[in-house]
């Protein structure tokens, strides 16, 4: 870009005006270093190399605060030292030259960092059974347990896909967030939405010094919110760091595992093994809830007898437990939908298999199936 360019995406007034101005932002904002999680990378830090979702291990100790710089904000341990390494280059430079901090983030100050998985998936959970179990309240078909999976599954179908209930689900939504990754800072409280301030400061003279020194040390700038710092993984800045954190007189070295391996052996958990059981709760939480709230509904019943009709009193019946198999079975219904890829062709595929891995080797290889099929799934996606 040789002249400046106003970008307008987040403040147009039609939604023409709006296509045609995000559009302007994502052709010409294109330097070398930045990355797009919006269009292309969107699924950066929440899949392994093997593309399972993967979240943190909520453990405190792998954690880290910028201390003496963002007392209350922190990372990964190593995208903490990493970041505070790259700051204190950038900060010498600016001393001993006459480059400034770029527009919006003076002082390299983090606001954000880490956040909860956990939290943010129970909260979503929550409103997820809310949503789901009003749109059953006055189904009248529902008068026992099978009567309300047919309905639950048939609502399912129309809504997982922007509506998922599992943490893998979950994790690769847009629901989730990328902060969640703990591979994230942010030098700015800002609204992702709005291109008029992003533009001004990737056009800023001092924007390709700061581009410089974050991929220096390990870091890509998020295109589009170029406040926002995401640890490059395959950067070999990031591999130092992360073995020097990890390694010390008592460990093992190390010095021959990849970033990626690093982070799946220690830091992170694939969701896969989790989402039979929160399947399990969700479902029975819904049902329950019905029974409580509306534990019984009326219906208008004719006698032939005396040619009158009067309404009848049904109580609906309390759950029956599924068996293991038809759980997995559900499960892979579950799955498909939210990955958006659901056919009877293949929903008879993969619960064979799955059936089959079950009965072979038990209820955690039958995840693990699951949890393969999906990713190729997944890896699909990504490759489009």
């Amino acid at each position: 870009m040789t002249e400046k360019i106003t970008f307008l995406g987040g403040i147009t007034p039609s939604l023409r005006e709006e296509y045609k101005e995000r559009l302007k932002y994502k052709k010409l904002v294109n330097f070398e270093g930045l990355i797009d999680i919006w269009y292309k990378n969107f699924e950066y830090g929440l899949v392994n190399q093997h593309h399972e979702p993967v979240v943190l291990i909520e453990d405190e100790n792998i954690i880290k605060n910028f201390e003496g710089i963002a007392d209350n904000v922190g990372c990964l341990n190593f995208v903490t030292d990493s970041f505070v390494k790259f700051r204190e280059e950038f900060i010498n430079k600016i001393n001993n030259s006459t480059i400034r901090f770029p527009s919006l983030v003076e002082g390299l100050i983090p606001v954000k960092g880490y956040e909860s998985f956990e939290n943010r998936y129970a909260n979503w959970s929550a409103y997820s059974a809310v949503k789901y179990s009003s749109f059953l309240q006055e189904d009248k078909t529902i008068n026992d347990y099978s009567c309300f999976l047919d309905s639950l599954k048939a609502i399912l179908a129309q809504e997982l896909a922007n509506f998922p209930i599992t943490k893998s689900g979950f994790c690769l939504s847009k629901h989730n967030d990328i902060k969640t990754t703990g591979l994230v800072v942010e030098l700015a409280n800002l609204d992702y939405n709005i291109d008029l301030q992003k533009g001004e400061m990737v056009q800023s003279l001092d924007f390709q010094c700061y581009l410089d020194f974050a991929r220096k040390n390990g870091f890509y700038v998020d295109k589009n919110a170029p406040w926002r710092l995401i640890a490059d993984l395959d950067h070999k800045e990031m591999r130092l760091q992360v073995r020097g954190t990890t390694s010390s007189a008592d460990d093992e070295s190390h010095s021959s595992y990849t970033t990626m391996e690093i982070l799946n052996n220690i830091y992170r958990t694939r969701t896969h093994f989790d989402d039979l059981y929160v399947l399990q709760d969700f479902v029975l939480k819904i049902y329950n809830e019905i029974i409580k709230n509306v534990p019984f509904y009326t219906e208008m019943v004719y006698n032939s007898g005396n040619n009158t009709t009067m309404k009848k009193t049904i109580f609906r019946e309390r759950t029956e437990f599924l068996s293991t198999e038809e759980w997995l079975n559900m499960l892979v219904f579950v799955r498909l939908h939210e990955l958006g890829s659901y056919t009877e062709a293949r929903y008879k595929n993969y619960t064979e298999q799955v059936s089959r891995s079950h009965g072979l080797y038990g209820v955690r290889h039958a995840l693990t199936k699951l949890g393969t099929l999906s990713a190729f799934l997944i890896k699909g996606r990504l490759s489009k």
